[in-house]
């Protein structure tokens, strides 16, 4: 009897994947993954705002392409009173007349440092805006994970709670019939009321929380439904550490490619060339310009029509603004200061946080590896305790605390398996290397997919 209970708590505690997830369906991280890529309305935003972000390098270039203006104006003149010429007697006037023009002008900037500087300062902007969208990209890979690991983790504990309350309610009775024929106190069945009472508190927590996880994986995904479908971690997952071993090379691939730092290498970049457009306050100018008029007169003083052809160069030279022009160049040299500084402190914060992300991956296998055997160990523990409480050695408060730490064992090692899977791809995102493909091997992992290994090597894309 007690090898069939210790077999069937083993299945119990090793298996913490099958729960009231539901039906088991391959690639069901992707698919909320791709419904995000539609749905998300955060990532929606910052594609939009690449996109309006990257029409600043047309309009820088059309400062310098030729402008083509054409007017035409139509004039209905009407004249009443009186004129005289040369000493002769003033004669009255009433007539109208009717003045036509159309004018094309042709403008060509020839030289202009300020306008070629924002050509070439728009080219770092696209580049910036591209990184901001791929770092949102990350994010949302990132953000998907995290909130599909939510619901498992919610679901994971409530029906750990469930488990526990249902295990409690035997001992609760048991208790009961052992005071009712005088083997145990009535602090048995108050203890074992107790607990009872708190693991039934713990599962309406429990409860909240995973619909509390399910609206967020419905924010993600615009899911109208009130449970998003989900499948769970296979019971065992293989846990590899850090590829390159060296945390060195890891702080090296996101000094290269952490997208924050791209980033801010690129509004510093930015910075630097907007003290150049200041200071092409000082330049001259110099610009060609054609222009073609055909005018017409009928009815007035001067009746007839003319054409006119002018080709010309206008040169601009700044002499005195008082002082605006130098105190934008200052402006400009500050904040350009302001960005390396934020610059540096930014490859800091990336610095330490890859740290952070490699020794969660190196701590976070460790850590799953020991609380596998926790589960064990409580496991034999909690059977070591029901055989002592059946020949007396045992009571059912240890009955109880065996039972309570078998529980907590099994939430602490599902929660440390996400977490350890979430370390994987954090420590990638630092290195700028995160990719759908990092997520797809995630995926494998779930209940009903092929066994893939989350493989973390900063590989360049």
């Amino acid at each position: 009897m007690h090898f069939t209970r210790l077999s069937s708590l083993l299945r119990v505690a090793l298996a913490i994947a099958p729960g009231i997830c539901g039906p088991a369906a391959a690639h069901d991280l992707l698919r909320v993954y791709e419904q995000a890529l539609t749905q998300d309305m955060r990532f929606q935003a910052a594609r939009y705002a690449r996109d309006a972000e990257i029409e600043v390098r047309p309009q820088a270039r059309a400062a310098l392409l030729p402008q083509l203006v054409g007017t035409y104006g139509y004039q209905d003149v009407h004249e009443d009173g009186t004129e005289g010429f040369g000493g002769l007697p003033e004669q009255p006037v009433d007539r109208d007349s009717d003045l036509r023009a159309l004018t094309v002008t042709l403008d060509q900037t020839v030289f202009d440092w300020a306008a070629f500087k924002r050509f070439d300062q728009a080219g770092d902007q696209v580049a910036l805006a591209q990184a901001r969208f791929r770092a949102a990209e990350q994010d949302l890979l990132l953000r998907t994970t995290e909130t599909y690991f939510g619901v498992l983790s919610a679901d994971d504990n409530l029906r750990f709670a469930r488990s526990e309350k249902s295990a409690l309610e035997r001992q609760l009775d048991q208790a009961k019939r052992r005071f009712d024929v005088g083997l145990s106190a009535i602090t048995d069945v108050q203890e074992a009321q107790a607990r009872f009472d708190l693991t039934t508190a713990q599962e309406i927590a429990f409860e909240q929380q995973l619909a509390s996880a399910h609206a967020a994986l419905r924010e993600i995904t615009g899911e109208t439904r009130e449970t998003v479908a989900t499948s769970p971690l296979q019971a065992e997952i293989p846990l590899r550490l850090p590829d390159p071993p060296a945390v060195d090379a890891w702080l090296a691939a996101a000094r290269g490619g952490n997208l924050d730092v791209v980033a801010a290498s690129l509004q510093a970049q930015i910075a630097d060339k907007s003290v150049s457009v200041a200071r092409a306050g000082h330049y001259p100018t110099v610009g060609a310009q054609a222009q073609y008029q055909d005018a017409e007169a009928d009815g007035g003083r001067f009746t007839g029509e003319t054409e006119t052809e002018t080709l010309g160069v206008q040169v601009r030279l700044p002499i005195f603004s008082g002082l605006a022009t130098q105190s934008r160049v200052d402006e400009a040299r500050a904040r350009h200061e302001q960005v390396k500084a934020q610059r540096e402190g930014t490859q800091r914060a990336v610095e330490r946080a890859t740290r952070d992300a490699w020794l969660g991956v190196q701590s976070g296998a460790a850590r799953v590896k020991a609380l596998r055997q926790a589960v064990l160990s409580s496991t034999t523990a909690l059977e070591a305790s029901e055989t002592g409480l059946e020949v007396g050695t045992r009571t059912a408060v240890d009955v109880l605390n065996a039972q309570s730490a078998l529980y907590s064992a099994q939430r602490d090692y599902a929660r440390a398996r996400y977490d350890y899977l979430l370390s994987v791809l954090r420590l990638k995102a630092a290195a700028g290397t995160l990719g759908v493909e990092d997520l797809t091997q995630i995926d494998g992992l779930l209940v009903g997919s092929n066994d893939v290994s989350p493989a973390a090597a900063p590989t360049n894309r």
